[in-house]
């Protein structure tokens, strides 16, 4: 793309894909009530091809990332200004997860609790907690589905339903490094953020917000 130009990026979330969901989207949200041609037919690809790369569920980054978009004429050491114009949801469901070691209310790597709360806070529960079988299926996670019903989110609550507006951002938005800037580039993990930015999660980078990221590699490679 030009610099200025304006790109729609179809992004797909990799819940319902992963390993301790069954890797089978269909069958995973068909459980939870959606048709199957609400099902992401990028999701159902990616599934279906999901043993061309090798993957280990416990150390590797569980995002699906959407490019590289090369824009012209960028060049190391410039500045990428990203202005996001709109945030459209493309199902009509979401998933919120919990993984054990993962997250910001996980058990920290020496089996403690996280700063501020305790070991019984930690989420998910400690006591289902079933890493060392192996099989991500009895790991023990929690995925919570959320349906997406007149653009509110909708969970339940007891008997009840709980609606809450939907504030969609990018939870991942990065910029490539070039092996010359860093050695390990051709095989970085999508878990940890970086100085490109990457895994992120910063709410406020919805519909009208501007973000800077430096570049390291030709093209920038958003």
């Amino acid at each position: 793309m030009k610099s200025g130009a304006t790109v729609t990026i179809d992004t797909v979330s990799h819940e319902g894909i992963l390993e301790d969901q069954g890797r089978d989207p269909v069958e995973y949200f068909g459980a939870k009530g959606v048709a199957r041609r609400d099902v992401l037919a990028d999701a159902i690809a990616i599934a279906e091809g999901y043993a061309r790369t090798p993957r280990d569920f416990d150390t590797d980054g569980p995002h699906i990332v959407t490019g590289p978009v090369f824009v012209e004429g960028a060049q190391p050491g410039d500045v990428l200004k990203i202005e996001t114009l709109g945030a459209v949801p493309r199902v009509p469901y979401g998933v919120v997860s919990s993984r054990h070691g993962k997250g910001a209310l996980a058990r920290t790597a020496t089996d403690e609790a996280p700063a501020g709360i305790s070991l019984d806070e930690v989420m998910p529960p400690i006591t289902t907690d079933r890493r060392p079988t192996g099989d991500p299926r009895d790991y023990g996670n929690v995925s919570t589905f959320t349906a997406i019903e007149e653009g509110l989110g909708v969970m339940p609550f007891g008997e009840a339903k709980v609606r809450f507006p939907l504030r969609p951002f990018m939870g991942m938005m990065g910029v490539a490094f070039s092996p010359d800037t860093d050695p390990k580039a051709a095989s970085a993990n999508s878990i940890p953020p970086t100085r490109g930015g990457g895994n992120i999660d910063i709410r406020l980078l919805g519909a009208g917000s501007a973000f800077y990221l430096p570049v390291f590699a030709e093209g920038a490679l958003f």
